[in-house]
């Protein structure tokens, strides 16, 4: 159960826990609202009571709950072997990558399988994407500190993620805490 609950945004698996959880909170409201109008209507015989009310306003948070779901449904998380690279990758070249990210915004939901904040750069790894300048691009320039901007790579294959990483300098410690800022702020983008 501690695992089911655990969901640290960034870390490997948060998808599919933040998937059973939202299905878990929808079918828990939905059994509420469906209870609450039953007794309603088996003990007071009407529609008119404070129950149905109630029955309504849960309402809110299992269409909130419903929506998210829906919006997180076509994304595809890392299969085992591809986490295994992305981990051999942050072993080699020390960096911390994070997983499962989703970035939200006026044109829906954009989902990062795994992404590093390293030296001022921002390197996502996105399967089925090589256009540098689209919008998936985009929704990431938005995570700048107030001095600093950081670069915006992504890519398709873990082999030109590699590639990207190489070219980086290892960053000296007042970069490493504004990576920290820059992928905190990313974290909060999202669902």
């Amino acid at each position: 159960m501690d695992k089911f609950l655990d969901l640290n945004k960034g870390s490997y698996g948060y998808l599919t826990r933040y998937r059973r959880r939202q299905l878990l909170l929808m079918f828990l409201i939905a059994c509420f609202i469906i209870a609450d109008v039953v007794i309603s209507l088996l003990v007071f015989k009407t529609r008119k009571t404070w129950f149905i009310v109630l029955g309504t306003v849960m309402s809110i948070p299992f269409a909130r709950n419903m929506v998210n779901y829906i919006m997180i449904i076509k994304a595809k998380a890392l299969t085992k072997e591809e986490y295994e690279k992305a981990e051999e990758l942050s072993g080699k070249y020390h960096f911390v990558m994070a997983y499962d990210i989703s970035v939200t915004g006026s044109e829906g939901l954009i989902f990062y399988p795994c992404l590093t904040v390293f030296n001022n750069n921002i390197i996502a790894y996105v399967p089925a994407e090589s256009d540098k300048n689209s919008r998936t691009a985009s929704y990431l320039k938005k995570c700048h500190t107030d001095d600093l901007k950081p670069r915006v790579c992504i890519v398709d294959s873990f082999e030109k993620f590699e590639k990207e990483i190489s070219k980086i300098k290892v960053p000296k410690e007042s970069q490493k805490k504004e990576d920290l800022r820059i992928a905190a702020k990313i974290l909060t983008l999202g669902l």
